[in-house]
């Protein structure tokens, strides 16, 4: 039996109500959020219903999760010779924003939640950090109380990469509304999607003023109306405005996420507590944490029972995997110190050095992810159940 693994999850809910409110937008001829001939203003309900849903007092939208890490940056006043700490244990979006503002990440090594180790994030600190960089991965959330605590005896901005965890919530308080800023993604296969789009959150009005102002050519606008670049405040910038064909599909996929995150939260946990959890070392979460799993994680002792085990789930059809081939701090962006520009920026600008991730790069190739579709039924998931058994009592 073929079990469906694929990453998507809110693309699986996409239905009549996102097509309806599509055809609804194009027949408007009003495809760009701040003009048109009869303008919908769906990225605007979008910001308003997402600041609804995560209780902060501002959302801006753009164009994808790694548009708003840039924001988030550019807000934060990160730039050349900054220093932003985060997990090498992540898409290098993650990283690459903060070498696109000049700055240079600092790689601390995570712990077995495969999000950053807090306890090794102090002696990473220099008069060169400005921010930590808080990566919620596969939908698990980091240890926000102890990072803020860190980030508030450093003076420190906390930025949460929220890409894979829009759900997630520590203490009944949403992910990505717990450190200074918040970037989500909106890409194919995260909680809800429109193909590829991004947000940006926070409670902070200057910080979200100049985010705007920078996703719209640096420029400040007061409503629909065209920018200006002449009121002693602008800048230059970059355009990351979302369409509003995008909002509208995220606006009905935000309609249902309570159903998607049900979901997954459903399927995780019919697995997990119908197996042997004494035998199986299931990927733990932060106490207070409520995740959205996006995947089930197993930890092996090796990387060959990890691998053996790999070999005999992807024969049944189960198609268990490690989650990448390398850490991003393994790349050669940073072993090389390769840039796209012959100046070598920001590097030229900007010391990078390298960390002792030991136990990142054992952990990781230890550790056997399946991605929970959301397109699993129940047959699906007694088969991963009975294999998960049979795999136990063979050995």
């Amino acid at each position: 039996m073929k079990i469906p693994n694929d990453p998507f999850i809110g693309t699986h809910y996409i239905g009549k109500e996102e097509i309806k409110a599509v055809k609804k937008v194009l027949k408007s001829k009003s495809l760009f959020r701040y003009h048109g001939p009869n303008l919908q203003y769906k990225t605007d309900k979008f910001e308003k219903n997402l600041a609804e849903y995560l209780g902060v007092k501002y959302v801006l939208a753009c164009t994808s999760g790694g548009a708003a890490l840039k924001l988030a940056c550019i807000a934060s006043d990160i730039g050349c010779g900054d220093e932003v700490i985060m997990s090498p244990f992540t898409f290098i979006a993650s990283a690459s924003e903060v070498l696109s503002c000049g700055a240079i990440p600092v790689f601390v090594d995570i712990d077995n939640t495969m999000n950053i180790d807090y306890k090794k994030i102090e002696e990473k600190i220099t008069d060169k950090t400005k921010a930590i960089m808080a990566i919620h991965m596969q939908g698990q959330p980091c240890n926000m109380i102890e990072i803020n605590k860190i980030a508030k005896k450093h003076n420190l901005v906390v930025i949460e990469d929220t890409a894979q965890a829009f759900g997630a919530s520590i203490n009944n308080k949403k992910v990505g509304t717990l450190g200074n800023i918040g970037a989500f993604s909106l890409q194919a296969g995260k909680t809800i999607t429109c193909g590829e789009g991004g947000f940006l959150a926070t409670n902070n009005k200057q910080v979200y003023e100049k985010a705007k102002m920078y996703h719209d050519n640096g420029g400040y606008r007061n409503g629909c109306n065209y920018p200006t670049w002449e009121n002693g405040k602008t800048f230059f910038g970059e355009n990351f405005k979302i369409t509003e064909i995008q909002s509208a599909i995220a606006l009905e996929q935000l309609n249902k996420i309570e159903k998607i995150i049900r979901k997954q939260n459903d399927t995780y946990y019919k697995i997990v507590n119908n197996i042997d959890t004494k035998f199986y070392n299931i990927r733990p979460f932060v106490i207070g944490s409520k995740p959205i799993f996006t995947s089930l994680a197993i930890e092996f002792k090796s990387e060959k029972e990890c691998s053996d085990f790999i070999k005999k789930m992807n024969n049944k059809g189960i198609g268990f995997n490690l989650y990448c081939s390398n850490l991003i701090s393994n790349f050669d962006t940073f072993i090389k110190k390769q840039s796209w520009h012959t100046s070598g920026f920001p590097y030229n600008v900007s010391h990078y050095r390298e960390s002792d991730l030991s136990y990142s790069y054992s952990l990781f190739k230890r550790v056997a992810f399946y991605n929970l579709s959301a397109s699993l039924k129940n047959k699906h998931i007694k088969y991963i159940i009975k294999c998960l058994k049979e795999y136990k009592d063979e050995l």
